[in-house]
């Protein structure tokens, strides 16, 4: 058998250039089909993160704002409505809803939601309101009026504390609740 009848069986045998350019297509496709779940996992965990980020910086916002509308309505009766009415404007754009609000007497400009005003209103401390259908101009309180307007006075802090559902834009989980609150010395009456 001579060199030459060998290497043309060989060469025969072997794959020709057309073969070896669709093995690489096949393991690209195949490495994509590896990497292109972690790729979206990745981008689209980036956009929800940074949705929520906005939320919650969106609410944190609302949060300063109305307590300064508390302060400066103070003891007006529609104190409470113009609170409501002033979330209700600023939550409109976010993805989710209010559920609760709540308006409370605060020792100090640094003191903590008083433990028990979650669950419901408690008379001279905090009126909570439980937001329905995500319209918290309408939102009814809880276990009736516990701190009105009426009775808030110069030497009052006034606190607010908001509670929103977030609802993931990608739909993969369901809500998370973001919640904020601020504290406002009520404004003087001259």
């Amino acid at each position: 058998m001579n060199k030459k009848g060998l290497f043309g069986r060989l060469r025969r045998t072997s794959s020709s250039p057309e073969d070896g350019g669709k093995r690489e297509r096949g393991a690209a496709l195949v490495e994509f089909a590896f990497i292109a779940p972690l790729f979206f996992l990745v981008v689209f965990g980036g956009i929800e993160i940074g949705l929520m980020f906005r939320s919650y910086l969106a609410l944190e916002s609302t949060s300063r704002s109305v307590a300064r509308v508390a302060s400066i309505e103070r003891d007006d009766p529609m104190a409470d409505e113009a609170v409501l009415n002033r979330i209700d404007q600023l939550v409109a754009p976010l993805q989710g809803d209010v559920t609760h609000v709540i308006i409370y007497k605060a020792d100090a400009l640094d003191s903590e939601l008083p433990a028990g005003c979650e669950t419901g209103s408690q008379v001279g401390v905090c009126t909570t309101y439980v937001v329905t259908d995500g319209d918290v101009a309408m939102g009814a309180p809880s276990g009736g009026i516990g701190w009105n307007s009426t009775t808030r006075n110069e030497f009052d802090n006034v606190g607010i504390h908001i509670i929103f559902e977030y609802t993931y834009a990608t739909g993969f989980f369901d809500t998370l609740t973001l919640s904020s609150t601020t504290v406002e010395v009520i404004e003087r009456n001259f």
